[in-house]
């Protein structure tokens, strides 16, 4: 007489595991310095004119971070229009940032992870 065993098998999970973003070195961007003269006039606008602050506050800090990331952005093969749009997408938190509700290191690094994806 032969018996017959039924082992359950546990469903495979309807929703994949989350991975986490890793960055190759030689594709990450060199860490930006906080601008802090660009920071202290982008807050004097903000005390007079929030809106132009917060317009401006994205191509300003764009134009900052391609002035260090330069040979590497070429290297990469990235237009000065996609670091503008990465940085123009992420206004909320310059501006949070520019208000003091932001850490720098935090931002910066958000901002090149975003450059580097795009890439």
């Amino acid at each position: 007489m032969s018996t017959t065993v039924t082992v359950p098998v546990a469903p495979e999970p309807l929703v994949a595991p989350r991975r986490r973003l890793t960055v190759v070195s030689d594709d990450a961007l060199k860490t930006l310095e906080e601008p802090f003269d660009l920071l202290t006039a982008l807050r004097a606008v903000a005390l007079r004119e929030p809106a132009a602050a917060r317009s401006a506050a994205p191509i300003e800090l764009a134009e900052y971070a391609m002035t260090i990331w330069a040979d590497q952005l070429e290297g990469l093969g990235v237009s000065p229009a996609v670091v503008t749009h990465v940085f123009t997408s992420f206004r909320r938190e310059i501006w949070l940032w520019l208000e003091g509700d932001r850490r720098w290191d935090q931002l910066s690094g958000h901002l090149a992870a975003r450059v580097v994806r795009r890439a």
